[in-house]
Protein backbone atom coordinates (compact mmCIF):
# COMPACT_ATOMS: atom_id res chain seq x y z
CA UNK A 1 0.00 0.00 0.00
CA UNK A 2 1.66 3.23 -1.09
CA UNK A 3 1.33 6.39 0.93
CA UNK A 4 -0.42 8.13 -1.95
CA UNK A 5 -3.27 5.63 -1.87
CA UNK A 6 -3.91 5.72 1.86
CA UNK A 7 -7.37 6.91 2.77
CA UNK A 8 -5.75 8.94 5.55
CA UNK A 9 -4.18 11.22 2.95
CA UNK A 10 -7.39 12.59 1.46
CA UNK A 11 -10.78 13.63 2.83
CA UNK A 12 -13.79 11.41 2.31
CA UNK A 13 -15.82 12.41 -0.76
CA UNK A 14 -19.56 11.66 -0.70
CA UNK A 15 -21.69 11.38 -3.84
CA UNK A 16 -25.47 11.13 -3.60
CA UNK A 17 -27.20 9.22 -6.42
CA UNK A 18 -30.52 11.01 -6.85
CA UNK A 19 -32.17 8.15 -8.67
CA UNK A 20 -33.54 4.85 -7.50
CA UNK A 21 -34.91 1.79 -9.27
CA UNK A 22 -37.96 0.61 -7.36
CA UNK A 23 -40.68 -1.79 -8.57
CA UNK A 24 -39.24 -1.66 -12.07
CA UNK A 25 -39.47 2.13 -12.34
CA UNK A 26 -36.99 4.94 -11.86
CA UNK A 27 -37.84 7.26 -8.99
CA UNK A 28 -35.91 10.52 -9.08
CA UNK A 29 -35.60 12.15 -5.69
CA UNK A 30 -36.74 15.54 -6.97
CA UNK A 31 -37.89 16.65 -3.55
CA UNK A 32 -34.43 15.96 -2.14
CA UNK A 33 -32.46 17.87 -4.76
CA UNK A 34 -33.21 21.26 -3.22
CA UNK A 35 -32.36 19.89 0.25
CA UNK A 36 -29.03 18.26 -0.57
CA UNK A 37 -27.02 21.46 -0.01
CA UNK A 38 -27.13 21.00 3.76
CA UNK A 39 -26.73 17.22 3.79
CA UNK A 40 -22.95 17.13 3.98
CA UNK A 41 -22.63 15.61 0.48
CA UNK A 42 -20.03 16.79 -2.04
CA UNK A 43 -21.84 15.96 -5.27
CA UNK A 44 -25.11 14.70 -6.71
CA UNK A 45 -25.30 12.11 -9.50
CA UNK A 46 -28.06 12.03 -12.13
CA UNK A 47 -28.78 9.67 -15.02
CA UNK A 48 -28.92 11.08 -18.55
CA UNK A 49 -30.54 9.12 -21.37
CA UNK A 50 -32.51 10.06 -24.43
CA UNK A 51 -35.69 7.99 -24.81
CA UNK A 52 -35.02 4.88 -26.85
CA UNK A 53 -31.28 5.51 -27.20
CA UNK A 54 -30.17 2.94 -24.64
CA UNK A 55 -29.96 0.44 -27.50
CA UNK A 56 -26.73 2.05 -28.73
CA UNK A 57 -24.31 -0.87 -28.85
CA UNK A 58 -22.18 -2.31 -27.44
CA UNK A 59 -23.67 -2.36 -23.97
CA UNK A 60 -23.49 -4.84 -21.12
CA UNK A 61 -25.95 -7.69 -21.65
CA UNK A 62 -27.36 -10.33 -19.37
CA UNK A 63 -25.44 -13.58 -19.19
CA UNK A 64 -28.42 -15.62 -20.37
CA UNK A 65 -29.70 -13.72 -23.39
CA UNK A 66 -28.10 -11.30 -25.82
CA UNK A 67 -30.15 -8.24 -25.02
CA UNK A 68 -29.81 -5.24 -22.70
CA UNK A 69 -30.51 -5.89 -19.05
CA UNK A 70 -34.23 -5.40 -18.43
CA UNK A 71 -33.75 -3.50 -15.16
CA UNK A 72 -31.31 -1.06 -16.75
CA UNK A 73 -33.70 -0.59 -19.66
CA UNK A 74 -36.52 0.20 -17.24
CA UNK A 75 -34.31 2.64 -15.36
CA UNK A 76 -33.20 4.55 -18.42
CA UNK A 77 -36.64 4.58 -20.03
CA UNK A 78 -38.05 6.20 -16.89
CA UNK A 79 -35.15 8.59 -16.27
CA UNK A 80 -36.05 12.28 -16.71
CA UNK A 81 -34.52 13.94 -19.75
CA UNK A 82 -31.64 16.12 -18.60
CA UNK A 83 -31.06 19.29 -20.59
CA UNK A 84 -28.45 22.05 -20.27
CA UNK A 85 -31.21 24.44 -19.15
CA UNK A 86 -32.33 22.03 -16.41
CA UNK A 87 -28.79 21.65 -15.09
CA UNK A 88 -28.17 25.40 -15.16
CA UNK A 89 -31.34 25.95 -13.16
CA UNK A 90 -30.38 23.24 -10.71
CA UNK A 91 -26.89 24.54 -9.93
CA UNK A 92 -27.86 27.54 -7.73
CA UNK A 93 -30.23 25.31 -5.75
CA UNK A 94 -27.38 22.92 -4.93
CA UNK A 95 -25.31 25.70 -3.36
CA UNK A 96 -21.88 24.47 -4.41
CA UNK A 97 -22.50 20.74 -4.73
CA UNK A 98 -20.90 19.29 -7.85
CA UNK A 99 -23.10 17.78 -10.55
CA UNK A 100 -22.15 14.31 -11.80
CA UNK A 101 -23.94 12.96 -14.88
CA UNK A 102 -24.13 9.26 -15.79
CA UNK A 103 -24.89 9.08 -19.54
CA UNK A 104 -26.47 6.00 -21.04
CA UNK A 105 -26.07 7.04 -24.66
CA UNK A 106 -23.62 9.03 -26.76
CA UNK A 107 -26.00 11.82 -27.69
CA UNK A 108 -26.56 12.67 -24.03
CA UNK A 109 -22.82 13.25 -23.69
CA UNK A 110 -22.79 15.55 -26.68
CA UNK A 111 -25.95 17.41 -25.59
CA UNK A 112 -24.58 18.11 -22.10
CA UNK A 113 -20.91 18.61 -22.99
CA UNK A 114 -21.21 22.39 -22.70
CA UNK A 115 -23.56 22.37 -19.73
CA UNK A 116 -22.89 22.68 -16.01
CA UNK A 117 -21.44 19.17 -15.61
CA UNK A 118 -18.58 18.94 -13.14
CA UNK A 119 -17.89 15.24 -13.66
CA UNK A 120 -19.24 12.21 -15.48
CA UNK A 121 -19.95 8.68 -14.32
CA UNK A 122 -19.78 5.41 -16.22
CA UNK A 123 -22.36 3.17 -14.57
CA UNK A 124 -21.82 -0.59 -14.50
CA UNK A 125 -24.10 -1.19 -17.48
CA UNK A 126 -21.95 1.11 -19.64
CA UNK A 127 -18.51 -0.19 -18.66
CA UNK A 128 -18.10 -2.09 -21.96
CA UNK A 129 -19.57 0.64 -24.19
CA UNK A 130 -16.36 1.64 -25.96
CA UNK A 131 -17.95 4.36 -28.16
CA UNK A 132 -19.41 5.96 -25.04
CA UNK A 133 -16.03 5.90 -23.28
CA UNK A 134 -14.37 7.44 -26.33
CA UNK A 135 -16.98 10.20 -26.37
CA UNK A 136 -16.42 10.89 -22.67
CA UNK A 137 -12.67 11.06 -23.26
CA UNK A 138 -13.31 14.07 -25.49
CA UNK A 139 -15.61 16.00 -23.13
CA UNK A 140 -14.74 14.99 -19.55
CA UNK A 141 -12.04 16.12 -17.16
CA UNK A 142 -13.15 13.84 -14.28
CA UNK A 143 -14.81 10.43 -14.64
CA UNK A 144 -16.16 8.04 -12.01
CA UNK A 145 -15.93 4.52 -13.45
CA UNK A 146 -18.05 1.81 -11.80
CA UNK A 147 -16.09 -1.43 -11.86
CA UNK A 148 -18.47 -3.98 -10.34
CA UNK A 149 -18.92 -6.80 -12.88
CA UNK A 150 -16.06 -5.54 -15.04
CA UNK A 151 -13.22 -7.81 -16.09
CA UNK A 152 -9.56 -6.77 -15.68
CA UNK A 153 -9.42 -6.28 -19.44
CA UNK A 154 -12.38 -3.87 -19.36
CA UNK A 155 -10.79 -1.91 -16.54
CA UNK A 156 -7.48 -1.69 -18.42
CA UNK A 157 -9.32 -0.62 -21.57
CA UNK A 158 -11.14 2.13 -19.68
CA UNK A 159 -7.87 3.34 -18.17
CA UNK A 160 -6.35 3.54 -21.64
CA UNK A 161 -9.27 5.40 -23.21
CA UNK A 162 -9.79 7.76 -20.25
CA UNK A 163 -6.10 8.32 -19.53
CA UNK A 164 -6.47 12.06 -20.08
CA UNK A 165 -9.12 12.41 -17.38
CA UNK A 166 -9.00 12.32 -13.60
CA UNK A 167 -10.26 8.76 -13.27
CA UNK A 168 -11.92 7.55 -10.05
CA UNK A 169 -12.95 3.91 -9.59
CA UNK A 170 -16.18 3.07 -7.77
CA UNK A 171 -16.82 -0.55 -6.80
CA UNK A 172 -20.11 -1.82 -5.43
CA UNK A 173 -20.03 -3.65 -2.10
CA UNK A 174 -22.58 -6.30 -1.16
CA UNK A 175 -23.66 -8.14 1.96
CA UNK A 176 -24.96 -11.39 0.49
CA UNK A 177 -23.59 -13.96 0.29
CA UNK A 178 -21.39 -13.22 3.33
CA UNK A 179 -18.21 -13.75 1.32
CA UNK A 180 -19.25 -11.12 -1.23
CA UNK A 181 -18.39 -8.19 1.03
CA UNK A 182 -14.87 -9.51 1.53
CA UNK A 183 -14.42 -10.16 -2.20
CA UNK A 184 -15.63 -6.67 -3.07
CA UNK A 185 -13.31 -5.07 -0.54
CA UNK A 186 -10.44 -7.16 -1.89
CA UNK A 187 -11.25 -5.70 -5.31
CA UNK A 188 -11.17 -2.17 -3.86
CA UNK A 189 -7.76 -2.93 -2.35
CA UNK A 190 -6.54 -4.09 -5.78
CA UNK A 191 -7.89 -0.98 -7.48
CA UNK A 192 -5.97 1.16 -4.97
CA UNK A 193 -2.73 -0.23 -6.42
CA UNK A 194 -3.49 1.15 -9.90
CA UNK A 195 -2.71 4.75 -9.02
CA UNK A 196 -6.24 6.20 -9.08
CA UNK A 197 -8.55 7.39 -6.35
CA UNK A 198 -10.95 4.60 -5.36
CA UNK A 199 -14.35 4.45 -3.67
CA UNK A 200 -17.40 2.30 -3.16
CA UNK A 201 -21.10 2.46 -3.93
CA UNK A 202 -23.88 1.04 -1.81
CA UNK A 203 -27.51 0.22 -2.46
CA UNK A 204 -28.24 -0.31 1.25
CA UNK A 205 -25.47 1.39 3.22
CA UNK A 206 -24.26 -0.36 6.36
CA UNK A 207 -21.50 0.32 8.85
CA UNK A 208 -19.69 -2.89 7.93
CA UNK A 209 -19.50 -1.81 4.27
CA UNK A 210 -17.96 1.52 5.19
CA UNK A 211 -15.57 0.09 7.77
CA UNK A 212 -14.06 -2.49 5.43
CA UNK A 213 -13.95 -0.17 2.41
CA UNK A 214 -12.18 2.55 4.39
CA UNK A 215 -9.77 0.02 5.85
CA UNK A 216 -8.55 -1.10 2.42
CA UNK A 217 -8.05 2.43 1.10
CA UNK A 218 -11.33 3.76 -0.29
CA UNK A 219 -11.88 7.52 0.04
CA UNK A 220 -15.01 8.07 -2.09
CA UNK A 221 -18.52 6.89 -1.20
CA UNK A 222 -21.69 6.89 -3.30
CA UNK A 223 -25.03 6.38 -1.56
CA UNK A 224 -28.58 6.51 -2.88
CA UNK A 225 -30.87 9.44 -2.07
CA UNK A 226 -33.66 7.03 -1.33
CA UNK A 227 -36.93 8.66 -0.29
CA UNK A 228 -39.07 5.53 -0.18
CA UNK A 229 -42.39 6.49 1.36
CA UNK A 230 -40.83 9.21 3.54
CA UNK A 231 -41.64 12.89 3.02
CA UNK A 232 -38.77 14.84 1.45
CA UNK A 233 -37.82 16.84 4.56
CA UNK A 234 -37.65 13.70 6.70
CA UNK A 235 -35.68 11.91 3.97
CA UNK A 236 -33.19 14.79 3.88
CA UNK A 237 -32.69 14.56 7.65
CA UNK A 238 -32.14 10.80 7.37
CA UNK A 239 -29.67 11.25 4.51
CA UNK A 240 -27.75 13.93 6.41
CA UNK A 241 -27.46 11.69 9.48
CA UNK A 242 -26.17 8.83 7.33
CA UNK A 243 -23.51 11.08 5.75
CA UNK A 244 -22.42 12.45 9.13
CA UNK A 245 -22.07 8.92 10.48
CA UNK A 246 -19.86 7.74 7.65
CA UNK A 247 -17.74 10.91 7.82
CA UNK A 248 -17.22 10.33 11.55
CA UNK A 249 -16.24 6.73 10.80
CA UNK A 250 -13.79 7.92 8.13
CA UNK A 251 -12.24 10.43 10.53
CA UNK A 252 -11.83 7.77 13.20
CA UNK A 253 -10.22 5.41 10.68
CA UNK A 254 -7.92 8.17 9.51
CA UNK A 255 -6.73 8.95 13.03
CA UNK A 256 -5.91 5.28 13.54
CA UNK A 257 -4.05 4.99 10.23
CA UNK A 258 -1.94 8.07 10.89
CA UNK A 259 -0.43 6.33 13.92
CA UNK A 260 1.26 3.74 11.71
CA UNK A 261 3.64 3.96 8.77
CA UNK A 262 2.89 2.37 5.35
CA UNK A 263 5.49 -0.37 5.77
CA UNK A 264 3.76 -1.58 8.92
CA UNK A 265 0.33 -1.43 7.28
CA UNK A 266 1.60 -3.62 4.45
CA UNK A 267 2.25 -6.34 7.03
CA UNK A 268 -1.36 -6.38 8.17
CA UNK A 269 -2.98 -9.22 6.25
CA UNK A 270 -5.40 -11.93 7.27
CA UNK A 271 -3.50 -12.51 10.53
CA UNK A 272 -4.05 -10.11 13.40
CA UNK A 273 -0.80 -8.26 14.25
CA UNK A 274 0.32 -7.53 17.78
CA UNK A 275 2.81 -5.28 19.57
CA UNK A 276 6.43 -6.44 19.85
CA UNK A 277 9.71 -4.80 20.79
CA UNK A 278 11.34 -3.25 17.74
CA UNK A 279 14.81 -3.55 19.33
CA UNK A 280 16.47 -4.42 22.62
CA UNK A 281 14.99 -2.38 25.50
CA UNK A 282 16.44 -2.29 29.00
CA UNK A 283 14.22 -2.70 32.05
CA UNK A 284 13.03 0.64 33.38
CA UNK A 285 13.15 2.34 29.97
CA UNK A 286 10.17 4.50 29.04
CA UNK A 287 8.78 3.09 25.79
CA UNK A 288 8.62 5.39 22.78
CA UNK A 289 6.91 4.80 19.45
CA UNK A 290 10.12 3.78 17.65
CA UNK A 291 10.71 1.02 20.21
CA UNK A 292 7.48 -0.75 19.23
CA UNK A 293 6.69 -2.66 16.05
CA UNK A 294 3.85 -4.84 14.73
CA UNK A 295 4.17 -8.53 14.04
CA UNK A 296 1.68 -11.20 12.99
CA UNK A 297 0.38 -13.51 14.23
CA UNK A 298 -0.26 -11.61 17.44
CA UNK A 299 1.00 -13.04 20.70
CA UNK A 300 1.09 -9.72 22.52
CA UNK A 301 -1.28 -6.79 22.82
CA UNK A 302 -3.29 -5.91 19.71
CA UNK A 303 -2.33 -2.80 17.73
CA UNK A 304 -5.18 -0.67 19.11
CA UNK A 305 -3.37 -0.71 22.48
CA UNK A 306 -0.42 1.21 21.03
CA UNK A 307 -1.43 4.60 22.54
CA UNK A 308 -1.70 2.97 25.97
CA UNK A 309 1.73 1.31 25.81
CA UNK A 310 3.71 4.34 24.58
CA UNK A 311 4.98 6.27 27.60
CA UNK A 312 4.96 3.31 29.99
CA UNK A 313 8.10 1.71 31.43
CA UNK A 314 9.39 -1.76 30.62
CA UNK A 315 9.33 -3.99 33.71
CA UNK A 316 11.92 -6.38 32.26
CA UNK A 317 14.60 -6.44 29.59
CA UNK A 318 13.05 -6.88 26.14
CA UNK A 319 14.70 -8.52 23.16
CA UNK A 320 13.80 -7.68 19.55
CA UNK A 321 10.41 -9.22 18.60
CA UNK A 322 9.50 -9.97 22.24
CA UNK A 323 5.69 -9.67 22.56
CA UNK A 324 4.56 -6.71 24.63
CA UNK A 325 1.86 -7.47 27.19
CA UNK A 326 0.42 -5.57 30.12
CA UNK A 327 2.56 -7.75 32.40
CA UNK A 328 5.73 -6.39 30.78
CA UNK A 329 4.96 -2.67 31.17
CA UNK A 330 3.97 -0.44 34.08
Amino acid sequence: MSAGNRSSDVPLEVLVAADELRNGEMVTARGLLTRLAGSGADAVKLIACRPGDYSVRPVRTTHTVSRPDSQVTAATDAAPLLTPALLEGLRPLLDGLRIVVAPYDIQSCLDLAGAAVDAWQVDEAMAANIPLLETLAGVATRVYFCTWGSTPREIDTARGILHGTELVFLHRVRSAPPSALLRDCAMIAHLCTLGHRVGWSEARPTRSHATLALAVGASVMQIPASTGDVEADAAAVRLGARIRNVRALADASRRALLGYNPDELDRVDDMRPGLVAARAVAAGTTLTRDMIAFKAPASGLSVEHLPIVVGRQARFDLRPDDPITFGLVR
